[in-house]
């Protein structure tokens, strides 16, 4: 997950050939949002309510790929070395954050104001 502000941006991994064969398989969790996108999310900073939903809009879903794939934290190294060959560069990272991202389904979860 990556927040931007008052947005977080997530992906709901699949297998490839589950993308490819069966693009209407999700997880459940994704189809509890489309049955009802309230949510509640605990990330660092507190747990927040906020709304969640598949983004389909393709300017969003250029800011939601630019965001995830963008960004690289110091977890992503060992999270590269479990999944690909050779020693992790950012530049790996940032493919297979690509990968997931367009294999996926790209999330984003507008967070409600506290009121705190």
């Amino acid at each position: 997950m990556i927040r931007r502000d008052d947005r977080v941006y997530i992906v709901a991994l699949r297998p490839p050939h589950v993308a490819v064969t069966e693009p209407d398989v999700v997880h459940a969790w994704v189809r509890n949002i489309r049955a009802n996108p309230a949510v509640q999310l605990r990330i660092p900073g507190g747990t927040f309510g906020g709304v969640a939903r598949e983004i389909t809009d393709a300017a969003e879903l250029a800011t939601a790929r630019a965001t995830i794939c963008d960004t690289v934290n110091p977890v992503d190294y060992a999270e590269c070395a479990l999944h690909l060959r050779g020693w992790p560069t950012r530049a790996k990272i940032q493919e297979l954050h690509r990968y997931w991202f367009d294999t996926g389904i790209p999330i984003v979860i507008e967070l409600k104001e506290t009121g705190a």
